[in-house]
């Protein structure tokens, strides 16, 4: 009887074996792996207003309303084979739609492929699309809802249409792709920009309202693209842009650059400091009903480069070099920290996480206004900079 039952399951799960398959099996060669999806206004946009007019109950159908343009790019795998190269140029597929779903209807009847979005890197959204809040909580809705995108690629903000942007060819890459997601992660030597990933983005969106997103700008008569800061994000709406160094300083009070350069003048001749690391420390108390952060930063880093004949051997210039750098740190950090209080009103130094983990009985006391209580908060800079290297000198 045991002999029985165990060839009656061995049988059993030979024929599960054999007969198991891939029911919606698709070759490779029958896809179209989109690396980057692009998402910009439509030109029906300026009547949006009118969509207010449409009942519930009535047909939609038949109304052909392009309130987004959307693209995806996609390498094109007819060119990769054992005697041609390992990247692929990108092609575009170009559709205008009334939502998000509409858009990808509308592709996969342009695509005599399979579209796949497995393998996608990059999220382009022109700096317009910002200007529409409503349409942008229809994209991020959208968003979070489709499993189908992973959550770990990159997030960035076009100043301009995303269609120049995805037509430019790089020198560098065969690929836009790779080139974008290049020069936003790059290496620890990449500075001034801060990136997000879709996780981050949909996250920050759906709690705040705020998100900051790394910009890219294309200059059209030096044929070239390159960072441009940071955009800022405030209920859903774009208020302004923060330039690159204004990005690196950010970098520096959230305690997360890996590498950045300062300088500082001596005679009219620049020294350059090189940051090779960074410890940051925050403390909150309450005093007169307002908060106040200290921020405590430590860096430490190699001189770079002075001046021929100038030697940085003493004592006394490495300290008059150290207390020039935290004095020139703790002034422009404090004046960036005023901007974002006073005029843009958003915490990118994640202070408000701070007191949430940390302090939970100020969190409660302040949480219902904490924006009020954001903008009326002290928060002081304190930098310690440490010289570990002048260098190699003869």
């Amino acid at each position: 009887m045991r002999r029985h039952n165990k060839l009656s399951l061995t049988i059993l799960l030979i024929m599960s074996i054999l007969l198991n398959g891939c029911w919606d099996k698709v070759e490779i060669d029958r896809r179209n792996f989109i690396s980057t999806i692009g998402i910009d206004i439509g030109t029906d946009i300026g009547k949006i207003d009118e969509l207010k007019k449409i009942k519930p109950g009535e047909p939609f159908s038949e109304i052909d309303f392009k309130k987004l343009s959307v693209f995806y790019n996609f390498p094109d795998i007819s060119q990769l084979g054992p005697q041609q190269g390992g990247v692929a140029k990108t092609k575009t597929i170009t559709t205008e739609a009334y939502s998000m779903e509409d858009a990808i209807s509308k592709a996969i009847e342009k695509s005599s492929r399979s579209i796949s979005f497995a393998h996608t890197q990059i999220i382009l959204l022109g700096n317009e699309f910002f200007a529409y809040p409503d349409v942008a909580k229809e994209v991020v809705d959208y968003l979070q809802r489709q499993p189908s995108l992973k959550r770990n690629m990159l997030v960035i903000m076009t100043l301009g249409k995303v269609e120049d942007f995805l037509k430019f060819k790089p020198d560098m890459e065969k690929s836009i792709d790779n080139y974008l997601e290049g020069i936003i992660k790059g290496s620890d030597r990449k500075v001034g920009v801060i990136p997000i990933t879709l996780d981050e983005f949909i996250n920050d969106l759906i709690t705040s309202g705020n998100v900051s997103i790394p910009c890219i700008s294309l200059d059209r008569e030096k044929n070239e693209l390159k960072l441009a800061g940071t955009g800022i994000v405030k209920n859903y709406k774009m208020v302004d842009t923060l330039s690159v160094d204004m990005t690196e300083d950010i970098q520096i009070l959230q305690g997360k650059i890996k590498r950045g350069k300062r300088v500082v003048y001596k005679e009219g001749h620049p020294i350059d400091f090189e940051i090779e690391g960074i410890e940051r420390k925050i403390k909150v108390r309450e005093n007169d009903d307002k908060l106040q952060f200290d921020i405590n930063l430590k860096l430490e880093g190699e001189v770079k480069g002075y001046y021929v004949g100038e030697h940085v051997f003493s004592r006394n210039f490495i300290e008059e070099l150290e207390n020039n750098l935290s004095k020139s740190l703790k002034y422009e950090n404090e004046r960036l920290i005023k901007v974002l209080q006073d005029k843009y009103e958003v915490d990118l130094l994640d202070l408000k996480e701070y007191v949430q983990k940390f302090h939970p009985l100020i969190w409660n006391r302040v949480k219902n206004n904490w924006d009020d209580v954001y903008k009326s908060a002290k928060v002081n800079v304190n930098c310690v900079v440490n010289v570990r290297r002048i260098g190699q000198v003869k």
